[in-house]
């Protein structure tokens, strides 16, 4: 089949290597503008990109597909499948009723759960026990239309963001042929979303990433592990802000919120509402990202118990 695919981020780059060596013809992928990044503000290109100019595919934008004027040249491609993941922009209906077999979505969560922006972060922030990988046939409405087959696993303690979408990108790339095959055979069947079950999953923001120690343990924790590795959750220490990237529940009774419990070589804990959270990855402020244990070896003095963030 003539593939056409719609992704940016790191998390679709498996999908688009096991397309492209297979059968199937790729015929473009539609990448998102490049954005400025970094202290240079240089334009970073995304890694869809970086492999469509390594492979010589065609390389389309959004702003070119959502142009009318540029139709016919999309219609000169004579898709025969569209397929999106984690793109970050609304395709018009227009495109979506081009592909002869349909246009169809890679979305990460188990819909009708979480659909929208920021599914794997929510289902981490929210404390969830399992989530999983849904391949889904776009309609009009946001991550709306029937299911083809979904791929669950559990969210085991500890992880966050970076880890649910090293397994979904894997998921994906080891399911996507057989998805492509049924689509191309006609052997698939559609399963309706019950709209009783639905959630929506918005965009997480830089506001939500101050830590309040004031929470339960599990909120703190779901808050630190769903927002790494962007924006990343954050507290204040002697007037300097440390990012946290990783932690877990630690099952020490808890003190006054914010206190710093323990802060040895071992163990960094710090006390919630009802429980210690330790901390496992942090960096302090424009600083690089270290596992805790490296980070006391670097700077043993630098937290003491009994004093508190703020």
């Amino acid at each position: 089949m003539n593939i056409l695919f719609a992704a940016t981020p790191k998390i679709a780059l498996k999908t688009l290597e096991t397309i492209y060596e297979s059968k199937h013809n790729l015929i473009g992928v539609i990448c998102a503008e490049e954005k400025r990044s970094g202290r240079g503000l240089k334009f970073v290109k995304s890694p869809i990109r970086v492999f469509a100019e390594e492979k010589k595919i065609k390389i389309f934008s959004y702003d070119q597909i959502k142009d009318k004027k540029f139709r016919p040249t999309l219609e000169r491609l004579n898709i025969d499948l569209l397929l999106v993941f984690a793109f970050g922009h609304i395709i018009t209906e227009d495109l979506l009723n081009m592909a002869k077999h349909g246009s169809f979505n890679i979305h990460t969560s188990l819909l009708p759960k979480y659909r929208g922006a920021a599914p794997i972060q929510r289902s981490i922030i929210n404390c969830d026990r399992e989530t999983g990988i849904t391949f889904m046939k776009m309609d009009a409405g946001l991550d709306t239309g029937p299911i083809v087959n979904s791929v669950k696993f559990a969210i085991e303690e500890g992880m966050n963001t970076e880890d649910l979408e090293k397994i979904m990108s894997d998921i994906s790339s080891r399911n996507i042929l057989q998805v492509i095959d049924s689509i191309e055979e006609k052997t698939f069947s559609l399963t309706e979303q019950n709209e009783n079950e639905s959630s929506y999953a918005p965009k997480v923001t830089k506001a939500e990433a101050r830590i309040d120690w004031t929470k339960s343990a599990k909120e703190i924790v779901g808050k630190i592990n769903g927002l790494c590795p962007n924006p990343c959750a954050f507290s204040e220490y002697k007037n300097e802000r440390i990012i946290i990237h990783r932690a877990k529940i630690n099952s020490l009774p808890a003190s006054d919120p914010g206190k710093i419990i323990k802060a040895d070589k071992d163990e960094f804990l710090v006390s919630g509402i009802d429980q210690c959270i330790e901390i496992k990855e942090l960096a302090r402020q424009n600083k690089k990202r270290m596992e805790y244990k490296s980070f006391f070896n670097g700077s043993n003095n630098f937290f003491s118990s009994n004093e508190s963030f703020e």
